[in-house]
């Protein structure tokens, strides 16, 4: 049967029915478009990587079934641009169409929004956009230096230097608070949950709030955060050492900590090139987050240490296959600056997609935002501020 991929426009109205088996034709203009032969409607949200379709065979209307994955993007890509235009970005399967089995692997569509525990800010729907595979993002948080002593001056830090100015960085980007704490909860949640101060479980949560760690986890995307010096995987027994507690935001909040596969996301960092081969090997995180030990994260260290520290351990990634491949993000920033709370933001992009400075206002709540944006993620708290900025326009693309 040959494949003419009509999309409708709109929304069934309020109030219609299902077609029978007996109405195809009905069928068809209920859609609002005709539908020759084979009719593709776009499901739900279009999340990026996982296009899922349904296909309805106009003299068998209920024979509906899903569509996911590289045959997906195959009917994506037979579109012509007049036809993707008319696909709606977020859109409902009307009540009464046949449910399609569902599949055994994970599906990275956006899922439909819960609303919010009272007292949680609200979830935003993040906008969405058509991609044929998931992006890579890393995040590498360094500690307490800021955009002065860094990238305004690059006395201490030729690495870091270079990187901004070989990719993008954004000079108007700040912390949201102090001290540290604060700031890396507000980053993985959209909120700083009412803390003030660096404290850790149990003083201050673990919170009931959602967070990205647990958005990742309920669609399906693949992630890990290392901590650097943490002494094992999920370690829920506060700071050790040179790894501090205050500075692995996840374990903040119950849809990590409490969460069964705590100890596969929440791993000790493996150093250069554990990273690389974990990047590279099977079962490989398509979101990443790096916090260095306070010797490494211009914390207690110096800022030179600090971009030694970097130079080592970011450049294989930047030469792996993880990153080279296309649709990879590295960003590399700090949790708060002195005085006015400026931080160096470094946006790394696969293909050099933007380059040099850009003065775009915004905070931590919008690198947030960002990643969920390029999950298809809804937007947690302040993330969905249109004052809190985004990142995304920096972002690398597919090849």
């Amino acid at each position: 049967m040959s494949l003419r991929t009509r999309l409708h426009r709109s929304a069934p109205t309020p109030g219609a029915t299902a077609p029978t088996p007996s109405s195809s034709r009905r069928f068809a203009r209920w859609h609002s478009d005709s539908i020759a032969r084979t009719g593709v409607a776009v499901l739900g949200i279009v999340a990026i990587g996982a296009i899922s379709v349904l296909a309805v065979e106009e003299h068998n209307p209920t024979a509906v079934h899903r569509v996911n994955g590289p045959q997906a993007v195959t009917r994506w890509n037979a579109l012509d641009g007049h036809e993707r235009d008319h696909v709606p970005a977020l859109h409902s399967i009307p009540a009464g169409t046949p449910k399609p089995a569902p599949t055994a692997k994970p599906s990275h569509a956006a899922t439909a929004l819960v609303p919010p525990s009272s007292g949680q800010a609200p979830i935003r729907r993040a906008a969405t956009v058509v991609r044929s595979g998931l992006p890579h993002v890393m995040v590498i948080m360094e500690e307490n230096k800021g955009y002065a002593a860094t990238l305004g001056s690059c006395a201490s830090d030729p690495y870091y230097c270079s990187l901004a100015s070989t990719y993008a960085t954004d000079t108007s980007w700040f912390g949201i608070g102090h001290p540290s704490a604060p700031n890396y909860i507000g980053i993985a949640s959209g909120g700083m949950q009412g803390v003030t101060s660096d404290c850790t479980p149990p003083a201050c949560g673990p919170f009931g709030a959602p967070s990205l760690g647990g958005q990742l986890t309920a669609a399906g995307i693949p992630w890990r955060a290392y901590m650097e010096s943490m002494p094992s995987p999920c370690y829920a027994n506060g700071s050790s050492g040179l790894y501090a507690e205050k500075h692995n935001p996840f374990l903040y909040f119950n849809d990590v900590r409490a969460a069964a596969n705590c100890a596969s996301v929440e791993q000790p960092y493996p150093g250069a090139a554990g990273l690389v081969s974990a990047l590279n090997g099977p079962g490989a995180p398509d979101f990443v987050w790096i916090t260095p030990n306070l010797a490494n994260d211009m914390h207690d260290g110096s800022v030179q240490q600090g971009d030694a520290w970097l130079s080592a351990n970011l450049a294989p990634v930047l030469a792996s296959p993880w990153f080279t491949g296309g649709n990879a993000t590295v960003i590399v920033t700090m949790d708060e600056g002195p005085s006015a709370n400026q931080i160096p933001m470094v946006v790394i992009s696969s293909n050099a997609k933007a380059k040099g400075p850009v003065a775009t206002p915004g905070n931590h709540y919008g690198t947030l935002g960002s990643i969920e944006r390029a999950y298809g993620l809804g937007l947690l708290g302040a993330a969905g501020s249109g004052s809190s900025g985004n990142l995304v326009s920096l972002f690398g693309g597919p090849k």
